[in-house]
């Protein structure tokens, strides 16, 4: 742990390179607990597929960006999320749906290597198979991810 935090604090003092981002960009996302594939449809606008999962739950879904800047050291955005759930409890098995609107940033380490932080009111809603019960709410969610770029 302490030589990942000494890594990432050279990272981002010795860096001096600014992150840009331009149509045909991909990148992959590593975030708890999952993966993400982002494409640039062009200088400003990206869509990622999303993957996550943990103990008896899984949550897949489309988040489309759109970036303010495309050549800074720290890019902001925002942007919409849709997902689906899929869940398994002790006494409960389900599905549900995720709708989230979102703001954040991404910090560039170098040309290939990012910090992502976004957060967002998320409308939540769930739907239990054996009772028939359902539940929706609102909730903020806030995301983090270390993003890769392929082919700078």
């Amino acid at each position: 742990m302490i030589k990942t935090l000494a890594v990432l604090f050279l990272l981002c003092n010795l860096s001096f390179a600014y992150g840009e981002v331009i149509k045909g960009d991909l990148a992959i996302g590593v975030n708890y607990p999952g993966l993400g594939v982002r494409y640039f449809l062009s200088d400003k606008v990206s869509l990622e597929i999303k993957g996550q999962a943990g103990e008896n739950i899984a949550v897949g879904g489309l988040r489309g960006y759109y970036y303010f800047k495309s050549k800074e050291k720290f890019l902001p955005f925002a942007g919409f999320e849709g997902d689906f759930i899929k869940f398994k409890g002790d006494v409960s098995r389900g599905t549900g749906i995720a709708v989230e609107l979102f703001a954040g940033g991404e910090y560039f380490f170098n040309k290939k290597l990012s910090l992502q932080m976004d957060l967002g009111p998320g409308l939540i809603s769930l739907n239990d198979r054996s009772t028939s019960e359902s539940v929706s709410g609102l909730e903020y969610i806030v995301n983090f991810a270390i993003n890769y770029y392929f082919g700078k």
